[in-house]
């Protein structure tokens, strides 16, 4: 789902070693980077032994917590609830990071419509804001709390919100736009909602004639 921020501090991070210790230089990988890359490889299985190493040595890294509940949503049998709990540690670890948070209310988000919980409902829905307040341009979690607030029912649900949300996706990537409020409309239409319907698939035509899709 996301990722992109931790994979660009580790690059980042690579780069400015070799820098440091000049040209031809061989920087070794620590054991979370062999940990991470084999998750990238989707070798979950052998990730999450290797990670799980990694946490028995360094319980503060927030990167090695991420990714191990990664993991722990692909191998079999997968665990939302063990996920959560890595998931939940890495945004205490790095609270300033959106990656962390928005996967931490994704995962909240499936949780609760398996549980059927409202708690968890109103736990992912408020962590998914709080990750959209600090990075807006973050237009997956946006999607994702856009579509919340389209499906759940009031009091958790916000239309007007839905709409704000996906009005926000389509400024920031006008391709991506036409699909947001589709999908907000196919929900409203679900609902009975049909003003809110026509509103919202009117949208996505204008987006989509402007784009000449």
């Amino acid at each position: 789902m996301k990722g992109a921020h931790v994979r660009a501090a580790l690059i980042c991070t690579g780069l400015l070693a070799g820098l440091c210790e000049g040209p031809g230089a061989a920087v070794a990988a620590s054991p979370v980077d062999d940990a991470i890359g084999l998750y990238r490889q989707r070798r979950y299985g052998e990730a999450r032994a290797a990670l799980e190493r990694v946490m028995a040595t360094e319980p503060a890294n927030a990167a090695a917590c991420y990714y191990l509940a990664l993991a722990l949503q692909r191998v079999a049998p997968p665990s939302l609830d063990s996920a959560r709990r890595w998931l939940a540690k890495a945004v205490r670890l790095a609270p300033q990071d959106e990656t962390y948070l928005a996967e931490y209310a994704g995962v909240t988000f499936l949780m609760a419509d398996r549980d059927k919980s409202l708690r968890l409902a109103v736990e992912g829905r408020d962590a998914m804001a709080k990750a959209v307040a600090m990075n807006p341009a973050d237009l997956d979690a946006c999607d994702g709390l856009m579509r919340f607030c389209a499906t759940a029912p009031w009091p958790l649900g916000n239309t007007k919100k839905a709409l704000d949300l996906a009005a926000e996706i389509a400024k920031r990537d006008p391709r991506r736009g036409p699909a947001a409020y589709r999908a907000i409309a196919a929900v409203f239409e679900k609902q009975g909602r049909v003003e809110q319907a026509r509103f919202a698939n009117e949208a996505a035509q204008r987006l989509a004639r402007a784009g000449g899709e």
